[in-house]
């Protein structure tokens, strides 16, 4: 990755390069990054025109979308780091909650690591919920098969002109 930063920073001037850089690396402001590149404008608005110009231009573009990138894959890494040092830790004071003879704090130090790994109390199976999803899916289960029932009367009344169809008064 490295290497297509180098190749695409070459194909852009100084100043383009320091712009993108200050912007996507830094995170200024364009106005701030524009400065702190060297370029001069009289007004906001000439140093907007300009910014908006440089942007446009492909070489410019292309080199802020892979530092873009670059970014967000360093970005991805730290968080995942910083993850997985969390779970440790929580490893580490769980572990030490149990050698002290202290329940209450391990069970809080396992119940924080499994939300961070997404196990919720809500996803746990409920019987109540359970029997009431249950009831909602033999309910449409059954209309279901009072349709069918029904197409499948209408059909064979089309097949057969002189059959007579009995509604149900029951």
């Amino acid at each position: 990755m490295q290497e297509k930063l180098k190749e695409l920073r070459e194909k852009t001037s100084e100043r383009q390069a320091k712009f993108a850089e200050a912007w996507i690396v830094e995170g200024l402001k364009k106005i701030d990054a524009y400065k702190k590149a060297g370029f001069k404008g009289k007004t906001k608005g000439s140093a907007s025109t300009v910014i908006s110009r440089m942007l446009r231009d492909v070489n410019v573009s292309n080199y802020i979308s892979a530092l873009k990138a670059e970014r967000d894959r360093k970005m991805e890494k730290r968080v995942s780091i910083s993850r997985t040092m969390q779970l440790n830790s929580l490893q580490e004071i769980k572990s030490m909650a149990i050698e002290l003879k202290n329940p209450s704090a391990a069970v809080a130090a396992i119940r924080e690591m499994n939300e961070m790994l997404g196990y919720h109390r809500e996803k746990g199976l409920n019987p109540e919920k359970e029997a009431v999803k249950r009831a909602e899916m033999d309910a449409e289960e059954q209309k279901i098969h009072k349709l069918i029932a029904e197409q499948r009367t209408a059909e064979e009344a089309k097949e057969r002109p002189n059959v007579v169809k009995i509604k149900d008064f029951g």
